[in-house]
Protein backbone atom coordinates (compact mmCIF):
# COMPACT_ATOMS: atom_id res chain seq x y z
CA UNK A 1 0.00 0.00 0.00
CA UNK A 2 1.28 3.47 -0.90
CA UNK A 3 2.33 5.53 2.09
CA UNK A 4 4.11 8.48 0.56
CA UNK A 5 1.60 10.31 -1.62
CA UNK A 6 -0.43 13.48 -1.17
CA UNK A 7 -4.07 13.95 -2.13
CA UNK A 8 -5.09 17.38 -3.41
CA UNK A 9 -8.61 17.92 -2.11
CA UNK A 10 -10.89 20.76 -3.15
CA UNK A 11 -13.25 21.99 -0.43
CA UNK A 12 -16.41 23.59 -1.84
CA UNK A 13 -18.44 20.91 -3.59
CA UNK A 14 -16.09 18.11 -2.51
CA UNK A 15 -15.78 18.17 1.29
CA UNK A 16 -18.69 20.50 2.02
CA UNK A 17 -21.41 22.74 0.66
CA UNK A 18 -21.42 26.09 2.49
CA UNK A 19 -19.70 24.41 5.43
CA UNK A 20 -22.16 21.49 5.60
CA UNK A 21 -20.34 18.19 5.23
CA UNK A 22 -21.02 16.20 2.09
CA UNK A 23 -21.88 12.79 3.62
CA UNK A 24 -18.91 10.55 4.25
CA UNK A 25 -16.18 13.12 3.55
CA UNK A 26 -14.63 13.27 7.02
CA UNK A 27 -14.55 9.50 7.43
CA UNK A 28 -13.06 9.06 3.95
CA UNK A 29 -10.23 11.49 4.67
CA UNK A 30 -9.55 9.73 7.97
CA UNK A 31 -9.20 6.46 6.05
CA UNK A 32 -6.65 8.09 3.74
CA UNK A 33 -4.57 9.28 6.68
CA UNK A 34 -4.75 5.81 8.23
CA UNK A 35 -3.46 4.42 4.93
CA UNK A 36 -0.43 6.71 5.18
CA UNK A 37 -1.51 9.32 2.64
CA UNK A 38 -1.02 13.04 3.21
CA UNK A 39 -3.68 15.68 2.52
CA UNK A 40 -3.46 19.14 0.99
CA UNK A 41 -6.69 21.11 0.85
CA UNK A 42 -6.50 23.36 -2.23
CA UNK A 43 -9.32 25.86 -2.54
CA UNK A 44 -10.18 28.75 -4.83
CA UNK A 45 -12.28 30.28 -2.06
CA UNK A 46 -10.25 33.35 -1.13
CA UNK A 47 -12.68 34.78 1.43
CA UNK A 48 -11.92 32.80 4.63
CA UNK A 49 -8.66 33.07 6.51
CA UNK A 50 -6.66 29.89 6.99
CA UNK A 51 -7.77 29.69 10.62
CA UNK A 52 -11.40 30.00 9.57
CA UNK A 53 -10.97 27.13 7.11
CA UNK A 54 -9.28 25.02 9.78
CA UNK A 55 -12.19 25.78 12.10
CA UNK A 56 -14.73 24.72 9.48
CA UNK A 57 -12.83 21.50 8.88
CA UNK A 58 -12.67 20.79 12.62
CA UNK A 59 -16.41 21.42 12.93
CA UNK A 60 -17.13 18.48 10.64
CA UNK A 61 -14.50 16.27 12.25
CA UNK A 62 -11.48 16.85 10.02
CA UNK A 63 -8.24 17.75 11.77
CA UNK A 64 -5.73 19.72 9.68
CA UNK A 65 -2.75 22.05 10.08
CA UNK A 66 -1.98 25.38 8.41
CA UNK A 67 0.54 23.64 6.15
CA UNK A 68 -2.27 21.44 4.82
CA UNK A 69 -4.35 24.36 3.53
CA UNK A 70 -3.60 26.28 0.33
CA UNK A 71 -5.86 29.05 -0.98
CA UNK A 72 -6.19 31.23 -4.04
CA UNK A 73 -5.69 34.19 -1.69
CA UNK A 74 -2.19 32.96 -0.86
CA UNK A 75 -1.45 32.34 -4.53
CA UNK A 76 -2.54 35.88 -5.42
CA UNK A 77 -0.46 37.43 -2.65
CA UNK A 78 2.58 35.43 -3.79
CA UNK A 79 2.60 37.48 -7.00
CA UNK A 80 3.22 40.75 -5.14
CA UNK A 81 6.57 41.74 -3.70
CA UNK A 82 6.78 42.60 0.01
CA UNK A 83 6.35 46.28 0.89
CA UNK A 84 4.39 47.03 -2.28
CA UNK A 85 0.86 48.46 -2.09
CA UNK A 86 -2.39 46.81 -3.18
CA UNK A 87 -6.00 47.88 -3.65
CA UNK A 88 -7.83 44.90 -2.18
CA UNK A 89 -11.38 44.19 -3.31
CA UNK A 90 -11.66 40.96 -1.35
CA UNK A 91 -12.43 39.52 2.07
CA UNK A 92 -10.28 38.40 5.00
CA UNK A 93 -8.37 35.57 3.35
CA UNK A 94 -6.71 37.89 0.85
CA UNK A 95 -6.07 40.55 3.47
CA UNK A 96 -4.45 37.97 5.76
CA UNK A 97 -2.23 36.70 2.94
CA UNK A 98 -1.15 40.24 2.04
CA UNK A 99 -0.36 41.12 5.64
CA UNK A 100 1.74 37.98 6.02
CA UNK A 101 3.87 39.17 3.07
CA UNK A 102 4.15 42.71 4.51
CA UNK A 103 2.14 44.18 1.66
CA UNK A 104 0.29 47.42 2.36
CA UNK A 105 -3.44 47.67 1.58
CA UNK A 106 -4.44 51.05 0.17
CA UNK A 107 -7.36 52.82 -1.48
CA UNK A 108 -5.13 55.06 -3.59
CA UNK A 109 -5.06 54.85 -7.39
CA UNK A 110 -1.24 54.87 -7.31
CA UNK A 111 -1.17 51.31 -5.94
CA UNK A 112 1.27 48.75 -7.34
CA UNK A 113 -1.47 46.18 -7.82
CA UNK A 114 -5.18 45.43 -7.52
CA UNK A 115 -6.35 42.07 -6.19
CA UNK A 116 -9.99 41.09 -6.61
CA UNK A 117 -11.29 38.05 -4.75
CA UNK A 118 -14.53 36.77 -3.31
CA UNK A 119 -16.48 39.30 -1.26
CA UNK A 120 -20.08 40.22 -0.59
CA UNK A 121 -18.95 43.67 0.62
CA UNK A 122 -18.51 45.41 -2.70
CA UNK A 123 -20.22 48.49 -4.04
CA UNK A 124 -20.07 50.93 -6.90
CA UNK A 125 -17.38 52.87 -5.01
CA UNK A 126 -15.11 49.88 -4.36
CA UNK A 127 -15.39 48.71 -7.96
CA UNK A 128 -14.64 52.27 -9.11
CA UNK A 129 -11.54 52.45 -6.88
CA UNK A 130 -10.22 49.15 -8.20
CA UNK A 131 -10.92 50.05 -11.83
CA UNK A 132 -9.29 53.47 -11.45
CA UNK A 133 -6.13 51.90 -10.03
CA UNK A 134 -6.00 49.39 -12.90
CA UNK A 135 -6.40 52.15 -15.48
CA UNK A 136 -3.60 54.03 -13.71
CA UNK A 137 -1.21 51.13 -14.33
CA UNK A 138 -1.63 48.83 -11.33
CA UNK A 139 -1.12 45.12 -11.94
CA UNK A 140 -4.56 43.47 -12.04
CA UNK A 141 -4.79 40.08 -10.28
CA UNK A 142 -7.89 37.96 -9.80
CA UNK A 143 -7.76 35.24 -7.18
CA UNK A 144 -9.72 32.85 -9.40
CA UNK A 145 -11.97 32.86 -12.44
CA UNK A 146 -14.81 30.66 -11.13
CA UNK A 147 -18.09 32.02 -12.47
CA UNK A 148 -20.11 30.21 -9.79
CA UNK A 149 -19.71 28.39 -6.50
CA UNK A 150 -21.86 25.53 -5.17
CA UNK A 151 -24.18 25.90 -2.17
CA UNK A 152 -27.02 23.80 -0.73
CA UNK A 153 -29.35 26.23 -2.57
CA UNK A 154 -27.65 25.61 -5.89
CA UNK A 155 -25.04 27.57 -7.83
CA UNK A 156 -24.41 31.16 -6.72
CA UNK A 157 -22.34 33.89 -8.48
CA UNK A 158 -18.62 33.33 -7.98
CA UNK A 159 -15.51 35.48 -7.87
CA UNK A 160 -15.31 35.61 -11.65
CA UNK A 161 -18.51 37.64 -11.71
CA UNK A 162 -16.97 40.29 -9.44
CA UNK A 163 -13.72 40.38 -11.40
CA UNK A 164 -15.71 40.82 -14.63
CA UNK A 165 -17.13 44.09 -13.32
CA UNK A 166 -13.63 45.49 -12.77
CA UNK A 167 -12.46 44.18 -16.14
CA UNK A 168 -15.30 45.94 -17.94
CA UNK A 169 -14.87 49.18 -15.97
CA UNK A 170 -11.07 49.28 -16.40
CA UNK A 171 -10.85 47.94 -19.94
CA UNK A 172 -8.13 45.46 -18.91
CA UNK A 173 -8.27 41.70 -18.32
CA UNK A 174 -7.14 40.22 -15.02
CA UNK A 175 -4.38 37.68 -14.60
CA UNK A 176 -5.36 34.77 -12.35
CA UNK A 177 -3.62 33.12 -9.43
CA UNK A 178 -5.82 30.22 -8.31
CA UNK A 179 -6.67 26.91 -9.94
CA UNK A 180 -6.04 26.05 -12.76
CA UNK A 181 -3.32 28.67 -13.19
CA UNK A 182 0.44 28.46 -12.69
CA UNK A 183 0.79 30.46 -9.43
CA UNK A 184 -1.33 27.91 -7.58
CA UNK A 185 0.53 25.04 -9.25
CA UNK A 186 3.82 26.55 -8.08
CA UNK A 187 2.52 26.76 -4.52
CA UNK A 188 1.35 23.15 -4.58
CA UNK A 189 4.77 22.02 -5.78
CA UNK A 190 6.36 24.02 -2.96
CA UNK A 191 4.38 21.90 -0.49
CA UNK A 192 4.66 18.42 -2.04
CA UNK A 193 6.38 16.60 -4.88
CA UNK A 194 4.51 13.29 -4.83
CA UNK A 195 0.80 13.57 -5.63
CA UNK A 196 -1.41 10.49 -5.59
CA UNK A 197 -4.70 12.06 -6.69
CA UNK A 198 -6.45 15.39 -7.19
CA UNK A 199 -10.18 15.50 -6.45
CA UNK A 200 -12.46 18.34 -7.52
CA UNK A 201 -15.97 19.21 -8.62
CA UNK A 202 -15.18 21.22 -11.77
CA UNK A 203 -13.51 19.74 -14.82
CA UNK A 204 -12.63 23.16 -16.25
CA UNK A 205 -10.92 24.23 -13.03
CA UNK A 206 -9.82 21.23 -10.98
CA UNK A 207 -9.41 18.91 -13.95
CA UNK A 208 -7.30 21.38 -15.93
CA UNK A 209 -5.28 22.05 -12.78
CA UNK A 210 -4.51 18.33 -12.43
CA UNK A 211 -3.43 18.30 -16.09
CA UNK A 212 -1.08 21.22 -15.44
CA UNK A 213 0.46 19.32 -12.55
CA UNK A 214 0.52 16.06 -14.48
CA UNK A 215 -1.33 14.09 -11.79
CA UNK A 216 -4.37 11.75 -11.72
CA UNK A 217 -7.77 13.44 -11.31
CA UNK A 218 -11.22 12.33 -10.25
CA UNK A 219 -14.32 14.47 -10.76
CA UNK A 220 -17.00 14.29 -8.07
CA UNK A 221 -20.58 15.16 -8.95
CA UNK A 222 -21.43 16.71 -5.57
CA UNK A 223 -20.64 20.33 -6.55
CA UNK A 224 -20.65 22.40 -9.74
CA UNK A 225 -20.36 19.71 -12.44
CA UNK A 226 -23.15 17.19 -11.97
CA UNK A 227 -22.75 15.02 -15.06
CA UNK A 228 -19.90 12.67 -15.91
CA UNK A 229 -17.32 13.82 -18.44
CA UNK A 230 -15.91 11.58 -21.20
CA UNK A 231 -12.53 9.99 -20.44
CA UNK A 232 -12.59 11.40 -16.90
CA UNK A 233 -12.66 9.29 -13.73
CA UNK A 234 -15.89 10.20 -11.98
CA UNK A 235 -17.62 9.43 -8.68
CA UNK A 236 -20.72 10.73 -6.96
CA UNK A 237 -18.77 12.02 -3.97
CA UNK A 238 -15.40 11.95 -2.23
CA UNK A 239 -15.95 8.86 -0.09
CA UNK A 240 -16.49 6.79 -3.23
CA UNK A 241 -13.19 8.02 -4.72
CA UNK A 242 -11.34 7.03 -1.56
CA UNK A 243 -13.05 3.65 -1.24
CA UNK A 244 -12.26 2.83 -4.87
CA UNK A 245 -8.62 3.77 -4.41
CA UNK A 246 -8.21 1.84 -1.17
CA UNK A 247 -9.75 -1.27 -2.71
CA UNK A 248 -7.18 -1.11 -5.51
CA UNK A 249 -4.18 -1.00 -3.15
Amino acid sequence: MSNSGTWLIDLDGVVWLSGEEIPGSAAALDRLRTAGESLLFVTNNSAPTVEQLLGRLAKIGISATRDEVLTAAQAAASLISPHHSVVCLADGGVREALEERLIAITSQAEADAVIVGWTESFSYDTIATAATAVRSGARFIGTNSDATHPTPRGLMPGTGAIIAAVEVASGRPAEYAGKPYQPMADMVRSRTNTITMAVGDQLATDGVFAERLGVPFTLVLSGVDQTAAPKTATADRLEMVVDRWLEAQ
